[in-house]
């Protein structure tokens, strides 16, 4: 979710503390990792805003393995410019979606080591999608020309924002040739493995159960890579880990991630994973592989992408864009705005609202023994996972403007001076009574007409 004024600066918002490639688990941001110097333009490690050049050809086995370059001011040894790539492969042939990582580096470095080069069946479509773990994230081509005027990248299908729009983005997530990886995914019969029940007994959460959903839900990739002190990257696999033991394990703070690797292992839930292309022979999840198993599985109510999702109002004085809405949803593989059922696809915020207050503090009450004594994923947020759900849940009320009162929301938190939450307590017996049973969506701004930031460390 975004940011307000006041509230802490950006931090890892999905995975955990950094680790060494040489330990297993999830790793995430280094804060200590050297920068490498650029000739041209000198690093800044205040700068949000980024751009990243995409490669030529990226939607082919070559395009994959030639990294991507982040350009200066910015910095891969930097936590709050770290950006990451995600592949998905359909293979109609077999009805199989595969996982490939691509790499980003440095612009003007090299990798800490050659990415492998993804075997890609023929006839097969190729999404990529993109997260990040500062402000915006901008795809620019070799020439610097963004996705409203390259050739190259419009060709690609690559979206940034509302198209046509210039200077309108989404902020930390982008992709190329999402919609039409979709659809060619949707048309086929690929087997959705069934959610399960986690611990308790209840149907397991996909990225669109307000379990897990926050103020922008479905959101970031769940890639890794390894970063080393001189600010160059490898792709996370175990022979790069093996090679380079001193190494940090970095990852994009994501609501896919915070499901796949961090939630669904806890409560005893198994996502859907798909088979790497980086590490053949071994699975791994992907936003694609949520979006489809939630598409297809997911039962009311639905975290679909709401008109107050501060990534889908309009860069320009952040209101709300019905458009832009559904420019996003199709990039996650859901249904626009009002088609179908409407009560489900409107994007409403008042429903939005009443789904998390119903649905969130219960989960997080039935796991809270479980969620307590597991490490942060952001610190600057909570002290730990029930902490950071709690405070995560109660900034996204906040974010989207949800008219509930206050004394009927049932998560509470004490806060430290510095804004981080270090108890939480909940009571089921409060009901959101506050919440109107009808409204229309009210954009959140900042007050000075510009779109806010995300959050801090909130998926």
């Amino acid at each position: 979710m975004r940011r307000d004024p006041g509230l802490q600066a950006r931090a890892a918002k999905g995975t955990g503390t950094a680790t060494k490639a040489s330990a297993l688990g999830l790793g995430a941001t280094s804060t200590s990792a050297a920068t490498t110097a650029s000739a041209t333009t000198a690093l800044n490690a205040t700068v949000l805003d980024c751009e990243i050049i995409v490669p030529a050809n990226p939607l082919t086995a070559a395009g994959l393995a030639t990294p991507y370059q982040l350009k200066p001011p910015c910095s891969m040894a930097v936590a709050t410019q770290q950006a990451f790539a995600e592949a998905a492969v359909f293979d109609p042939a077999t009805n199989t979606v595969s996982v490939y990582n691509p790499l980003v580096i440095n612009e003007g470095t090299q990798p800490l080591a050659a990415p492998v080069v993804p075997t890609i069946p023929a006839g097969a479509t190729v999404g990529l999608w993109f997260g990040f773990n500062g402000g915006v994230l901008k795809l620019v081509d070799a020439n610097g020309l963004d996705t409203n005027n390259s050739p190259t990248l419009k060709g690609d299908n690559c979206i940034n924002g509302l198209a046509g729009v210039q200077n309108d983005v989404f902020g930390q997530v982008s992709w190329c040739n999402a919609q039409q990886f979709f659809a060619a995914a949707n048309a086929g019969t690929i087997t959705i493995p069934p959610l399960g029940v986690d611990s308790t007994g209840v149907t397991c959460p996909t990225s669109r159960s307000f379990e897990i959903v926050d103020a922008c839900p479905s959101d970031n990739v769940p890639t890794q890579y390894i970063l080393n002190a001189n600010g160059q990257t490898a792709q996370d696999t175990p022979t790069n880990r093996a090679a380079n033991p001193d190494a940090t394990v970095i990852n994009n703070a994501s609501d896919e991630a915070l499901l796949a690797n961090i939630i669904d292992p806890l409560i005893g839930c198994t996502p859907f994973l798909g088979p790497s292309l980086t590490v053949p022979g071994t699975t791994v999840p992907a936003l694609a592989l949520s979006e489809l198993q939630a598409a297809s599985l997911q039962a009311a109510p639905i975290g679909l992408v709401p008109l107050n999702d501060p990534d889908t109002l309009l860069t320009n004085g952040a209101t709300i864009s019905t458009d832009k809405t559904n420019q996003y949803r199709l990039g996650v593989n859901q249904p626009v705005v009002n088609s179908g059922n409407a009560t489900i696809t409107s994007g409403a915020l008042v429903p939005y609202c009443n789904s998390m207050l119903s649905v969130a503090p219960t989960f997080f009450s039935l796991n809270q023994a479980k969620f307590i004594g597991q490490t942060t994923p952001a610190a600057c947020v909570g002290n730990n996972l029930f902490t950071f759900l709690c405070m995560r849940f109660i900034m996204s009320l906040t974010q989207l403007k949800c008219p509930v009162a206050q004394e009927v929301n049932p998560v509470k938190c004490m806060t430290n001076t510095a804004g981080v939450a270090t108890s939480c307590t909940i009571n089921l017996k409060a009901t959101a009574t506050g919440v109107a049973a009808t409204g229309t969506a009210v954009a959140t701004t900042t007050g000075n007409g510009v779109k806010p930031t995300k959050a801090p460390g909130t998926g």
